[in-house]
């Protein structure tokens, strides 16, 4: 998988990182676990994704239902066709405070998750084919596809002695707080 064109986003944040980010106002949040090449790391990958963003209120039913999927088919890739321990680091930035830069459709920016999975295969994954004409029910081979249809950006890198795959994803921007004294809806 190559990338789409934009800068490749940096290695994720020591792990439980929450700092704000020099000059920006921005905040940063980072967690990282090391999974074994097991057949039952994807499984643990998508607990740890879904526990992290519950925490980091990433709420938004369909972004944290991607994002549980990207990291599940990454992580799956990187046990079947990869080699030694699996790396998983997930990184949110959110916007800084007052960003009017809004988002894709003109509305407020949400913050931007970046998802890693390294492994010890210097092997760089095949960039995704394209949807087979016919409907096809195989199961193998659709997740690089699915994360290039749910992602904001996605590719890969070298990483001594292997490679990381990652994906970026812009998440809904939170919803407004209620005012003080007042319910929220």
């Amino acid at each position: 998988m190559t990338t789409t064109g934009t800068a490749r986003p940096a290695a994720a944040a020591p792990p439980g990182t929450d700092q704000d980010t020099p000059g920006t106002g921005a905040v940063r949040a980072a967690a990282a676990w090391d999974l074994p090449a097991q057949p039952r790391a994807a499984a643990r990958a998508r607990d740890l994704t879904a526990r992290t963003l519950r925490g980091w209120h990433v709420t938004d039913p369909d972004d944290t239902a991607d994002i549980v999927l990207m990291v599940d088919e990454l992580v799956t890739n990187a046990v079947v066709h990869g080699t030694g321990p699996v790396r998983l680091a997930l990184r949110l930035d959110s916007p800084p405070h007052g960003d009017s830069a809004g988002g894709p459709d003109g509305g407020a920016a949400g913050a931007l998750l970046t998802a890693e999975v390294s492994d010890a295969d210097p092997a760089a994954p095949a960039a995704p084919g394209a949807p087979p004409p016919v409907l096809d029910w195989a199961e193998a081979g659709r997740g690089l596809l699915l994360v290039a249809a749910l992602a904001t950006d996605h590719g890969a890198r070298p990483r001594p002695p292997g490679k990381t795959v990652w994906f970026t994803r812009r998440t809904a921007p939170a919803p407004p707080a209620a005012p003080e004294g007042t319910a929220a809806p």
